[in-house]
């Protein structure tokens, strides 16, 4: 019998255990020895008779048929394993919702009714192939702006403010009537700390006779305190202010300019505290982005003639940065350089028919 024949005692070790060599390392080491042990045995075995070599035979036979099975599973495995689909299933290509109504697609689906585009001018939906919106304004980006209603709005519509329009203000007379008659002095019982802000945050509103209500307002109840009543709640006036500013609508940043004015003209104080609350750096952001705007707008409410006095609203902002600069020191034109690096207290603005820049001789 030859060499070469492998005995029905060995078994090779499993596909898992074998590295990505041919066979592996295990199994080589375990053929080595089938054949060093089919060896010997054909040697003891040579000197018999012919049962020796017909037992040879049959386990060489044995061998041949174990090792034809084992490669015919393993031939199987792998088919199953690596066999692909015959067709793709189609998917489906119609949106669909989810469990709360939102509008939704499913996954690695193909889109083929898309909404409407979403235009950002009208706010809503946008035909496809329409032809596309003109800029907007500047007011009617304020409006887009404008957030939810104030509650300035809410209680001037529910005639529960503290004050209102005076209609018979002839002869000097104020422009807004209390309720009663020493508010929003101190000897009365003012609630300074609940209406001021409110009537601060009605510096957002544009329309007639609020805004005159609102301005008018604040200006009387900051004039008619002092020191310790108005400064604890500047850091509480600082997000109407800033909502008003953010709005980017020309008379609500000018009322928010004129209020923050007024706050650093009647208290020395006022300045550091802004710049504690970090009320520079809230404040800012709009004033640099119309610094250039030369809408005019009412600005006062003290000058009787139609329309009120007005004023371009880059001269309001010039102003008020200028002041803030003035009462800030270094540390405040820092922050104002920072957020505006145009502005340059030394140089004004040149408007026309506000008293600013060169004025036009006689002889012309």
């Amino acid at each position: 019998a030859r060499a070469t024949a492998m005995s029905p005692d060995v078994r090779l070790p499993p596909p898992s255990e074998t590295t990505r060599n041919s066979g592996g390392t295990r199994a080589r080491e375990a053929t080595s020895k089938s054949t060093s042990g089919g060896a010997s045995a054909s040697r003891r075995s040579s000197g018999k008779a012919n049962g020796g070599t017909a037992a040879n035979a049959s386990s060489v036979a044995r061998g041949a048929t174990a090792r034809s099975a084992t490669a015919m599973s393993h031939a199987s495995t792998k088919n199953t394993t690596s066999a692909k689909p015959t067709g793709r299933q189609p998917l489906s290509a119609v949106p669909t919702g989810d469990a709360t109504g939102r509008f939704c697609f499913e996954k690695l689906s193909a889109v083929v009714n898309l909404p409407e585009k979403w235009c950002a001018c009208c706010r809503g939906p946008h035909l496809r192939g329409a032809k596309p919106h003109p800029r907007l304004t500047i007011t009617q980006r304020a409006l887009a702006n404008a957030g939810p209603v104030s509650a300035f709005a809410t209680a001037y519509a529910n005639s529960s403010l503290p004050a209102e329009k005076n209609s018979g203000d002839f002869g000097g007379a104020p422009q807004i009537r209390w309720r009663q008659p020493r508010w929003p002095g101190p000897a009365s019982d003012f609630a300074v700390a609940t209406w001021l802000p409110v009537f601060v945050e009605g510096c957002r509103v544009t329309m007639e006779p609020q805004r005159m209500i609102a301005i008018e307002g604040t200006k009387q109840i900051i004039q008619a305190h002092d020191y310790y009543t108005i400064l604890p709640l500047i850091p509480q006036l600082v997000p109407h202010l800033r909502a008003a500013l953010n709005t980017s609508n020309p008379p609500a940043v000018a009322a928010a300019l004129e209020i923050v004015s007024l706050l650093l003209t009647e208290f020395d104080g006022a300045v550091d505290v802004l710049l504690e609350c970090d009320g520079f750096r809230r404040l800012l952001p709009t004033p640099n982005t119309l610094s250039n705007c030369t809408v005019k707008v009412r600005v006062g409410y003290r000058t009787k003639i139609v329309g009120g006095e007005q004023k371009r609203l880059d001269v309001i902002i010039h102003e008020t940065l200028s002041l803030m600069a003035e009462k800030g020191g270094a540390r405040g034109l820092r922050l104002i350089k920072s957020y505006v690096p145009t502005f340059d207290p030394g140089r004004p603005v040149l408007g026309v028919d506000d008293g600013w820049g060169r004025r036009k001789s006689a002889g012309r």
